[in-house]
């Protein structure tokens, strides 16, 4: 199930354009999808999606992909997706 909570974290991440320490991470309450935020120099915010479906399952297995973004405008326009996107799933 999506939280809507992802927009938010999003929205904060592009809010910091001007970039962050370390590592920030979101993720479903049941775990099965995390996202993590790296900034690094150049003004480029790496995000990388894991999936871990069954977590707790005997030879569970995940899957990562990184994306980079321009810190500011192509970040506000991910978030504005995502948001449109749950907005859509939850409103046919």
């Amino acid at each position: 199930m999506w939280d809507s909570d992802l927009t938010a974290f999003l929205e904060e991440l592009a809010a910091d354009y001007r970039g962050w320490d370390g590592e920030r991470s979101w993720q479903t309450n049941d775990r099965d999808l995390t996202v993590s935020a790296v900034f690094r120099s150049g003004g480029h915010v790496g995000l990388t999606w894991t999936v871990r479906p069954w977590p707790r399952a005997a030879g569970g297995w995940s899957a990562s992909a990184t994306t980079w973004l321009e810190a500011g405008e192509q970040m506000t326009a991910l978030a504005a997706d995502i948001r449109r996107f749950l907005s859509e799933e939850h409103h046919p």
